[in-house]
């Protein structure tokens, strides 16, 4: 190696000189300081995290385990920031309960009132009639006794017959208010009417037949009655 560079004069300690140094027990300018090292590589290793770990680890956190990044809280003010959030979560559950009977609840008044809208509609048209009376007709029985028991049927129908034309001029009184309510007029108003009346015409057709079926099976178990008494 050259000792000029640019012309001048290379003024530093030659290789030979340091080389002699370090045979009579100095220090070598190569020498290594192992556990320097290491420790460096230890701290190194330390630093760096694997980034699989801190995604897994982020992935499994939880609204529980989110604390306050200030770390100045102390630990009642950490309890309480728990419990007000167990507190929160608690009210929610119970705010979801409520909500669920209110529905439920709902839905089964909602079913009584169809049930209840099925038997009125039932009532109104007289189906009520055909198991109005008590069929006691028996083959023993005098002709005295069997025409008593035709009267008291005969009297059941009628009862039946006016509780089923109540229930129809009651519906069709409802539905009169039900239209004067919704404030509706004009031809839209006429046509509701009209439907109207077209119901309770149906509903008294229906409780006169089923009147006249009633008195019809009631006669035909008195004649069967009177019959199976002259065979025997």
């Amino acid at each position: 190696m050259s000792r000029l560079r640019k012309g001048r004069k290379y003024k530093g300690s030659s290789f030979a000189s340091a080389f002699k140094g370090m045979l009579k027990g100095g220090d070598s300018p190569f020498a290594v300081v192992v556990g320097s090292n290491v420790n460096e590589e230890e701290e190194t290793t330390r630093s760096v995290e694997d980034p699989n770990s801190a995604d897994a680890a982020n992935d499994a956190k939880t609204d529980k385990d989110i604390v306050p990044s200030d770390t100045d809280y102390s630990r009642e003010e950490v309890d309480s920031y728990f419990q007000r959030r167990k507190l929160a979560k608690e009210k929610a559950e119970l705010e979801k309960a409520k909500a669920d009977k209110e529905a439920e609840e709902e839905a089964k008044a909602e079913e009584e009132a169809e049930v209840a809208e099925e038997e009125r509609e039932s009532l109104s048209q007289g189906e009520n009639i055909a198991e109005s009376f008590d069929d006691e007709f028996d083959p023993t029985m005098s002709g005295k006794e069997r025409r008593e028991e035709s009267r008291e049927n005969k009297g059941q129908i009628r009862d039946a017959k006016k509780e089923a034309k109540a229930a129809a001029k009651d519906e069709f009184k409802n539905k009169k208010q039900a239209i004067k309510d919704s404030g509706v007029k004009g031809k839209e108003k006429r046509d509701a009417k009209k439907d109207a009346r077209k119901d309770k015409r149906d509903d008294k057709k229906s409780i006169r037949q089923n009147k006249r079926s009633a008195k019809k099976s009631n006669r035909k178990s008195k004649r069967k009655a009177r019959k199976n008494k002259w065979e025997d």
